[in-house]
């Protein structure tokens, strides 16, 4: 079970992190874009924006096996989490794993895109087409690296907000695009082997967690 949860919580932060309130700003331009951005592999780069109703984001009884959680951690235990907590170490641990996959954006044409990798140790590209739509770059996936990596993720673009200023390329998810994703979380639990209890559990936590989220954005700052 333990492995099982790991997994599909792994899978839901990989599909957030790597591609990862609009600002109705109509001053980015199509050809400003063009080019390869590339990722520091700072935390001061990650963007990162969460607000909540509550202090805690608190989590179903038996939704994290015992021992998964590594005992003396100050504000998470296997009942929930500290909001302050999260905003203090989301950004740091996003970068950790971010850092080790994710290289930057290269916008080959105003259509063509390639996600920048490292993958096994080895540079890697994952390679689709995207469109703007005012400070949205829909990126699609429906080609083939994609399909496999989002696997039954039942999305058929990736939404980013973005904005360019002083030479730097803001990409992020917004916070209605984030709920979308997670608003598909029964359906990616109909493709998995979990438990109807273990699929319960993860449902009811998630109904809760959208039913207190105010803010989360999250994503990062590239620069060429």
């Amino acid at each position: 079970m333990k492995n099982k949860l790991i997994y599909l919580i792994s899978v839901l932060f990989v599909a957030v992190a790597c591609f990862s309130c609009s600002d109705d700003d109509d001053n980015n331009s199509d050809k400003d874009l063009i080019g390869t951005w590339n990722y520091s592999g700072k935390a001061a780069d990650i963007h990162f924006e969460f607000d909540y109703n509550g202090d805690e984001i608190s989590f179903p009884e038996g939704l994290i096996p015992s021992g998964v959680i590594p005992e003396g951690i100050p504000g998470v235990s296997e009942t929930g989490i500290d909001v302050a907590m999260i905003k203090m170490a989301l950004p740091m641990l996003a970068n950790k794993y971010m850092s080790q996959y994710f290289q930057g954006i290269k916008f080959i044409s105003e259509t063509e895109i390639e996600i920048l990798m490292t993958m096994n140790d080895q540079p890697a590209t994952l390679k689709t087409t995207y469109t703007i739509q005012k400070d949205i770059i829909k990126v699609s996936t429906q080609s083939d690296g994609f399909k496999e990596l989002l696997s039954t993720i039942p999305v058929t673009s990736i939404d980013l907000n973005y904005k360019i200023a002083n030479n730097e390329l803001t990409v992020y998810l917004n916070t209605s695009y984030v709920k979308t994703l997670l608003a598909a979380v029964p359906a990616i639990l109909g493709g998995t082997d979990l438990t109807a209890d273990q699929k319960t559990k993860i449902e009811v936590f998630v109904k809760d967690f959208l039913k207190n989220l105010k803010t989360l954005e999250f994503g990062a700052k590239l620069t060429k």
